[in-house]
């Protein structure tokens, strides 16, 4: 008896350990598409080797830097969607008021994750070689910095937000989103829980 309880445990452990790794895969793989598609799809800045691994810009491929974050946080949002979809469709505890944080924050930090490594595997996968001859056109590889907290939307006389750790603009959005995602299945939701609190809160 002893042997055979152990034995259901050991099996129940092991379920859920394939199943919170299937939601891990779940949740990140959007990220990681959103990513390839981003480094293979944004625009680049070009620039004139001057040899030595050195160049020099065009004078209008700055506008590249605003589309390629611009795009970033498209394909972020989306991925975001897609994590909160993952989420609530593989664990039906969090399909209540309480689950609604775990819900919003893991796509969350997966987009934090996601946008802090964006240009190291920018660089990694499109950065251009360093021996380019003189005179050659090259593109460099897309970049993307913070968003929200950072001095380039509010200029050099704004409000300073360096105290915010790294990606706490990105987990705003990508937490922002899976919010609004969450909130749209719960509206559409016949799930017991959310209709017996929703019929709470009108009372």
């Amino acid at each position: 008896m002893t042997s055979a309880s152990r034995a259901t445990g050991d099996g129940r452990h092991v379920n859920k350990m394939r199943r919170s790794l299937g939601t891990l895969c779940g949740l990140l793989a959007p990220f990681v598409v959103a990513l390839l598609v981003w480094v293979v799809a944004a625009p680049r800045s070009e620039l004139v080797s001057v040899g030595g691994g050195r160049g020099v810009r065009f004078p209008d491929s700055g506008a590249d830097g605003g589309s390629q974050l611009l795009m970033l946080v498209i394909l972020l949002g989306f991925a975001s969607i897609c994590g909160a979809l993952v989420l609530w469709s593989r664990h039906v505890e969090l399909r209540r008021p309480a689950g609604v944080p775990v819900l919003a924050l893991l796509p969350g930090f997966a987009c934090a994750l996601a946008a802090v490594g964006a240009p190291w595997i920018a660089d990694l996968l499109a950065s251009p070689p360093r021996d380019v001859p003189f005179g050659e056109v090259v593109a460099q590889a897309p970049t993307a910095g913070a968003l929200f907290f950072d001095g380039m939307l509010y200029g050099t006389s704004g409000p300073s937000w360096e105290w915010f750790p790294p990606g706490s603009g990105w987990l705003l959005w990508g937490a922002m989103i899976a919010m609004f995602t969450v909130a749209a299945l719960a509206h559409f939701s016949r799930w017991p829980d959310l209709v017996a609190a929703e019929s709470r809160t009108d009372r």
